[in-house]
């Protein structure tokens, strides 16, 4: 009998997918199952239902649970590995995490990069919405992988001369990030090489207005030097703006 094939992605929402469909799941498995993704060792059932019902009596905590696993069938054998004392998820389960967190450990331990198709996936914030104090940690240590990677690995789109890829990590790295300094100036570099003028602009002037709107401080010198040199006909009858350089 063949295996099937399960993939989860954390990044942008859940999503759990079962030879290629998405299968709908209630909210309670989204986070049984998203834990134990960013867990890569069996956890004891006590510490998943503590960590995932903190608030909740030690009893309805390990009830909730066991009905979260319950929800879980019929695909509960494929997916995790359970004993009377422990849970873990099936490492032949992909998940996006994972993948990245494997991928940006190689990079750093020997500077290999991964192939680009690999980290196009990668977008947004982790598990969105899901305000649990478990997630706080991974979520913006899973945060500074991901913009790392995706922009090293654009910048090497880049150098290759594939304006594509090298737009697509960029914008992927943006999304994990949206405040970011170095990811939107790479968009708005690679949108220049690859002679969108307009597409730089349009997301300079957006990302400027994101900074303003949510810090109050003015946009790296870069981008205002671009802003300035493009002014529509209407700014152009007002003095242009003085602009500060943001310090580091």
């Amino acid at each position: 009998m063949t295996r099937s094939e399960t993939r989860i992605r954390l990044f942008g929402g859940f999503e759990f997918r079962r030879d290629g469909a998405v299968v709908d799941l209630p909210l309670s498995v989204h986070r049984l199952l998203g834990f134990l993704a960013l867990n890569d060792r069996p956890l004891p059932r006590t510490y998943v239902a503590d960590c995932l019902w903190p608030d909740t009596e030690e009893e309805k905590a390990h009830a909730n649970l066991r009905t979260a696993l319950w929800r879980l069938q019929p695909l509960h054998r494929d997916v995790l590995i359970v004993t009377p004392v422990e849970l873990s998820l099936d490492p032949a389960v992909w998940v996006d995490a994972r993948t990245l967190y494997e991928v940006a450990r190689q990079y750093r331990s020997t500077g290999t990069l991964p192939d680009p198709d690999m980290l196009l996936q990668i977008r947004g914030e982790l598990l969105p919405g899901c305000w649990d104090s478990w997630l706080v940690f991974d979520r913006e240590r899973l945060r500074q992988e991901a913009v790392q990677v995706l922009e090293s690995t654009s910048r090497a789109c880049l150098r290759r001369g594939d304006v594509h890829l090298a737009t697509l990590l960029g914008l992927g790295a943006v999304e994990c990030d949206p405040l970011r300094e170095s990811a939107n100036l790479l968009v708005v570099r690679v949108r220049l090489i690859a002679g969108d003028r307009v597409g730089a602009i349009r997301h300079a002037r957006r990302f400027t207005a994101l900074l303003k709107d949510e810090l109050g401080v003015p946009p790296p010198s870069p981008l205002a030097e671009l802003l300035c040199s493009h002014r529509s006909p209407r700014e152009m009858k007002s003095p242009a703006p003085v602009l500060a350089p943001v310090a580091g």
